[in-house]
């Protein structure tokens, strides 16, 4: 009869059956399945540890009592600082202008699920977030090479410290950051919604 009553309770949970802490002081546990969209795990990475770091939520690699899904729906990079080319030999600037600046932008669809009773607690909503990089023009010999004392040409990026790169460089280089403050932006919602979150 005990066994009978388990099944049937164990079949009426829509989305999983889950033994949790239903105390007020008991941390809300959150799961972050695979990202769509997210090929290189850069995004679930900072999500865990943005989770993690709030103080808000316990992340759980399964059967957490949220879910967070989130499906990156566009990822985006367009120029947007410019600065006039120069002749090489006599120093004039030329009528042409050349990138220096990119901004890369990525959007997220994201929704949080109670998993007990299947309820979506927040969203759809999509995210946004954009990150500014720097670049010198690879087309161009005055961004790419100067002369040393010896009269020996020498490359601009070997001695730039990092501080500049070619544009697929920094391109590459802002995807870290563009994801770490859309993971920090997603929960940020999330807190702001925590009012409202079963604990």
């Amino acid at each position: 009869m005990k066994l009978l009553l388990l099944m049937t309770v164990l079949m009426a949970t829509g989305c999983g059956y889950h033994f949790t802490d239903t105390s007020k002081d008991a941390q809300t546990t959150i799961s972050v399945p695979f990202i769509k969209g997210d090929s290189e795990g850069i995004l679930i990475n900072e999500l865990v540890l943005a989770l993690s770091a709030s103080g808000q939520f316990e992340y759980s690699r399964y059967n957490g009592n949220l879910t967070l899904h989130v499906s990156i729906l566009s990822s985006g990079d367009e120029r947007i600082g410019y600065r006039y080319d120069r002749n090489p030999v006599s120093g004039k600037l030329r009528d042409n202008i050349v990138g220096t600046e990119n901004r890369e932008t990525v959007a997220a669809e994201v929704k949080l699920v109670d998993n007990y009773s299947c309820e979506i607690l927040f969203g759809p909503e999509i995210i946004n977030a954009t990150a500014d990089y720097d670049y010198v023009d690879s087309n161009s010999i005055r961004d790419l090479v100067f002369f040393n004392s010896d009269g020996k040409p020498q490359t601009v990026l070997d001695f730039s410290l990092g501080q500049l790169d070619s544009v697929d460089g920094g391109h590459d280089d802002a995807r870290l950051p563009v994801y770490r403050s859309l993971a920090q932006k997603i929960v940020d919602g999330l807190i702001l919604r925590d009012g409202q979150l079963p604990h």
